[in-house]
């Protein structure tokens, strides 16, 4: 299996040693927080959980490219063993909830996870998450989060700089990566006893790898979420999302966006979501759930290239659907089982073209993932 660098293992370490000192700090106690009154050892609640799921599409290559690795085509682009893999996603999350505000909840989190592939282990990354939620009445909230990726493969992409180098030869293939933090603000409020409006603001900062650094971007983001308890049984939600992405556009020092010869990525995303969640009858004493969900964007790029200066995203949109659900039973109190399924698709256009085939063998793709979750909760 690939090996984690330092940073990678140290987060990890740090991750755990905050559980056991947070676990033997504190004094285990089955009982809820008290409503009101002193402040008390916190209550601690923490999870682990195991995915496993098999994604037949873990590059997100279209048909073309899928022929073209199949029949050992464009040597030096496909740095993979195949084209899907089976997927095992172990992970951790710590809750911690105290009173420092009489009769109001304060919660910190912390989460860590790992996606491991099975055959393709560069396409293994780790995520780390902390976050507080702070309530200023018994129905509002807010919280501030932040999470982290250290290194996230994409694939394989033809560097233009190492082409004027060496022309088009398999060593002009160089690997496209980004590391990511992620800020956070979220304020969430209950009304009507059945309704739930959140409002989240994000700030996402990406970092290429030295190939690529003209994709470095700052993106902000604004989403407005309402969930609404339609009958005893059944939940439905609706949601937007708006992210504004900003990329550098250049890669050497004295260029600026306009004036360099390199891609520009920025972008303007718009996303809907329609989600149901319906409590199905009890099969025995086992409680169990169905979610469905459906997401739908659009994403225009905004670049100011020339079209034979920026292939890729001169004039271009692109079309994302998913289509999501999953099969929820409680085995018990600690215990729960999940079965589910995502499907992912895209279709690219542009309005200059003698790029719109450059452009769908590049975007165009379709991906399914299965799997199966389980997690287990203690309470202290």
């Amino acid at each position: 299996m690939k090996h984690l660098n330092s940073a990678f293992i140290t987060g990890r370490l740090c991750v755990l040693v905050a559980c056991l000192f947070l676990l033997k700090s504190s004094t285990a106690s089955a009982t809820p927080v008290p409503e009101t009154g002193k402040k008390t050892s916190p209550a601690l609640n923490l999870s682990f959980g195991i995915k496993s799921m098999y994604d037949d599409n873990i590059l997100k290559y279209s048909d073309e490219y899928i022929r073209r690795f199949l029949n050992q085509e464009d040597k030096g682009r496909f740095r993979i063993e195949t084209y899907d893999d089976l997927v095992v996603i172990p992970e951790i999350q710590l809750n911690a909830t105290f009173r420092f505000i009489k009769g109001l909840n304060t919660t910190l989190n912390a989460e860590y996870r790992l996606n491991s592939f099975i055959v393709n282990h560069v396409k293994s990354r780790s995520y780390f998450a902390f976050g507080i939620r702070q309530y200023f009445t018994k129905k509002a909230s807010f919280k501030l989060s932040y999470s982290y990726i250290p290194d996230f493969y994409i694939r394989h992409f033809r560097d233009d700089d190492w082409v004027d180098v060496i022309g088009y030869t398999p060593e002009s293939f160089k690997p496209f990566s980004f590391s990511k933090n992620d800020y956070g603000l979220e304020v969430q409020h209950m009304f009507l006893k059945k309704t739930r409006l959140r409002y989240s603001l994000e700030y996402a900062q990406y970092y290429y790898n030295q190939h690529f650094t003209e994709y470095d971007c700052n993106n902000i983001g604004v989403e407005v979420n309402l969930r609404q308890s339609v009958s005893k049984h059944l939940k439905v939600e609706l949601g937007y999302a708006y992210t504004q992405s900003e990329a550098k556009g250049y890669d050497e020092p004295g260029e600026t966006r306009l004036q360099s010869d390199d891609s520009d990525g920025s972008n303007n995303d718009n996303l809907f979501l329609i989600r149901a969640l319906i409590d199905m009858p009890d099969i025995g004493k086992l409680k169990n759930r169905l979610d469905a969900k459906c997401e739908t964007g659009l994403r225009y790029y905004t670049s100011g290239k020339s079209p034979d200066q920026d292939k890729l995203h001169v004039g271009r949109t692109d079309h994302n659907l998913m289509l999501g659900g999953s099969y929820e039973v409680e085995l018990s109190d600690a215990m729960e089982l999940a079965l589910y399924y995502n499907w992912y698709h895209r279709r690219s256009d542009t309005e200059v073209v003698e790029n719109k085939p450059l452009i769908s063998m590049e975007k165009d793709y379709d991906q399914h993932q299965i799997g199966l979750a389980f997690t287990y909760k203690l309470k202290f």
